[in-house]
């Protein structure tokens, strides 16, 4: 995941995430293998994929406490969530991956992580839920370069 922001009033709270895939995600839920054909490939080091989803949320119709609940049971799902998008991207046919350089791929996430402060800054983006997604992000790669920067 991106981003999130929230936006409040007095009756609901809406949610808009923006979503970043990787390989694994997609191939199966967007059928990609039905456009790669037999010369096709994709790339299998960095996101492939932008959804943004928008929820409505009536807090009235959860109980006290569901917000701050649902933020630690995300968190602790993280490592579940991991191994699941590894077993999909490891069930992707080796012929249809392609990697980038590491130095393409750095300049990737930077370009991603200088969007990610421009939004946050501009109110798009919730800076408590960016905090949570970063740390998910260097929690699984704890050698990506963001993840000893502040900034973000």
């Amino acid at each position: 995941m991106l981003g999130a922001s929230m936006q409040a009033n007095a009756d609901a709270i809406i949610c808009v995430f923006d979503f970043l895939g990787k390989s694994g995600e997609a191939y199966k839920a967007l059928e990609i293998e039905k456009g790669l054909r037999t010369t096709g490939a994709m790339f299998d080091n960095v996101p492939v994929v932008n959804i943004t989803i928008e929820l409505i949320i009536r807090p009235k119709s959860f109980p006290a406490g569901f917000s701050l609940n649902s933020r630690e049971w995300f968190i602790q799902q993280i490592p579940t969530s991991f191994a699941i998008i590894k077993r999909l991207e490891d069930a992707i046919p080796t012929k249809y991956k392609y990697s980038i350089s590491k130095e393409e791929v750095e300049n990737y996430e930077k370009l991603f992580r200088e969007q990610r402060i421009r939004f946050t800054k501009d109110g798009i983006y919730d800076p408590v839920m960016m905090g949570v997604l970063k740390r998910a992000r260097c929690s699984v790669e704890r050698t990506r370069f963001e993840c000893s920067l502040g900034g973000e």
